[in-house]
């Protein structure tokens, strides 16, 4: 999302008060993000505590299991904010089997979109995901735990799905599940330093590259990711032989999806393509917003 914007003297009043609305509106994401970091530490304590117990033991059914817990914290909540907001979220799992989707071809076996429907902000977004299980390999002096792949061939297959997913979008990460952490990279972070640069592959510890020794925390991602800090708007460019990201994943392309929604409470009325207060944003809508009641209906329809 774009930077708040300065306010303009010489604009018209209608502008001005359009662009008011949207700082209200984007000071209500810091709360968002807050309480979606709440709901994620503990989607990702139960996943650990799953992965503890053997209770998941094959990452299609991590990556279920995760968004679905993510579902069941977020779905019907209202978060008091500088403009209360409602959420909504629906996890669509069990959308086939690898061999069955496009996972060869777009590297990803998740993907999350989130849509604003907020006075001042009509906009929608996403990233695409790779859900990887990992192990503690070994743990320093200091008690940094290591983390690592299950073997050198993983360690490639995740930089094959890295570079396919890095090919549709910037905004694609690998998410590092291990009985103690959970921990996510940006793609282009693990084929620029990782792939290029180390010839030895550091599949025994993943997060070798960084200064310090420790990927992100997914609950201070999915933080991020609400506040409008990282996600991508231009999913509707054309992919792996499709017209589009969005048709890719109607088609059973992505095997698990999660859906956010967050409006305003109560309701603003439905904006179209003719609104007139499509006139006074201070930005323009992205086109997945419009695509959104489309992957909706679709994806209900494959339940």
């Amino acid at each position: 999302m774009p930077e708040n914007p300065t306010p303009d003297n010489h604009q018209d009043p209608e502008r001005q008060q359009a662009e008011a609305r949207l700082v209200r509106a984007s000071n209500a994401l810091e709360d968002l993000a807050r309480y979606v970091y709440d709901v994620t530490v503990e989607a990702a304590a139960r996943t650990m505590g799953n992965l503890r117990i053997e209770a998941i033991r094959h990452e299609q059914t991590l990556t279920e299991r995760f968004l679905a817990y993510m579902e069941m914290g977020l779905d019907r909540q209202i978060v008091e904010a500088a403009e209360p907001l409602r959420i909504s979220a629906i996890a669509f799992t069990d959308r086939g089997k690898p061999e069955e989707t496009l996972e060869q071809e777009t590297g990803a076996d998740l993907a999350c979109f989130v849509r604003y429907d907020l006075p001042g902000l009509r906009w929608a977004k996403g990233f695409l995901g790779q859900s990887k299980l990992a192990t503690v390999t070994s743990v320093d002096d200091d008690g940094r735990p290591h983390i690592g792949l299950q073997s050198e061939a993983d360690y490639d297959e995740m930089i094959e799905n890295a570079v396919a997913m890095r090919k549709i979008t910037e905004e694609s990460y690998v998410f590092f599940f291990s009985p103690e952490s959970v921990t996510v990279e940006k793609t282009g972070a693990l084929i620029g330093d990782m792939e290029a640069k180390r010839p030895q592959r550091p599949w025994q510890d993943i997060h070798h590259f960084r200064q310090d020794q420790r990927g992100v925390n997914i609950a201070q991602f999915y933080g991020a990711f609400v506040a409008c800090q990282l996600g991508d708007i231009l999913l509707d460019r054309p992919a792996a032989g499709y017209s589009s990201m969005l048709d890719l994943i109607t088609a059973r392309g992505i095997g698990v999806i999660l859906l956010v929604m967050v409006g305003a409470v109560p309701p603003l009325p439905q904006l179209t393509r003719d609104s007139s207060e499509l006139a006074a944003m201070p930005f323009e809508v992205p086109e997945t917003y419009w695509a959104w009641p489309q992957l909706l209906h679709s994806l209900m329809n494959q339940r």
